[in-house]
């Protein structure tokens, strides 16, 4: 789920949070209110206790789960800026995994596969996940001064983070939907049947 990150975005461009760019990385130095382990795990419960308003209650869950794990993968990829509580202040948890581009390029693509394979998603949102960490490829290995506008003009990052968000968002209810039509227009269902007598 990417309510962590849609707060990292409304907060940095608050300035309330913020990251620092060089003409050749961009290091996230203060984002402890939006990343924070308590702020994941908070989010995290209420999501569970919203859901359990739901007849199916496992949706809570898997709703807390994905907002919790967005945390945890972070703590993986990051540099050590992910606090345990919404402070500036206490310890910093980060491995630092984007410090080597291509073995966290593989580790992001693989963790999206084993997702999509457990769901059991269309063949249509693989090649969807595949393109979009194909579209990272540039903020993962970027050429030497390749960060320079983001230095000139801050909020471009935010911005293209939100597109990237809102873009997965279509693309998964897009192919959602063609999924479930796809299903309900095969062979053996009444509107397949309708369809293929027409």
């Amino acid at each position: 789920m990417q309510l962590v990150e849609l707060l990292w975005i409304v907060f940095t461009y608050l300035g309330i949070e913020h990251f620092r760019a060089t003409p050749d990385s961009i290091h996230l130095d203060f984002l402890p209110y939006s990343h924070s382990v308590f702020t994941g795990a908070l989010l995290a419960v209420l999501a569970w206790w919203m859901g359990k308003s739901v007849h199916r209650s496992n949706v809570g869950a898997a709703i807390a789960l994905g907002i919790f794990s967005h945390i945890v993968l972070d703590i993986i990829h990051h540099e050590p800026n992910i606090t345990l509580l919404p402070m500036a202040w206490g310890p910093r948890l980060g491995l630092n995994l984007q410090g080597y581009p291509l073995l966290d390029f593989i580790v992001e693509l693989a963790f999206c596969v084993v997702c999509w394979k457990i769901l059991g998603g269309s063949r249509g949102l693989l090649i969807g996940i595949v393109i979009f960490n194909l579209i990272n490829i540039p903020l993962m290995f970027p050429r030497p001064g390749s960060i320079t506008p983001i230095v000139e003009h801050p909020a471009i990052l935010p911005t293209v983070i939100l597109v990237q968000v809102v873009t997965s968002w279509l693309l998964v209810w897009w192919l959602g939907r063609r999924t479930i039509y796809l299903e309900d227009t095969s062979p053996g269902t009444l509107s397949g049947s309708f369809s293929k007598e027409l």
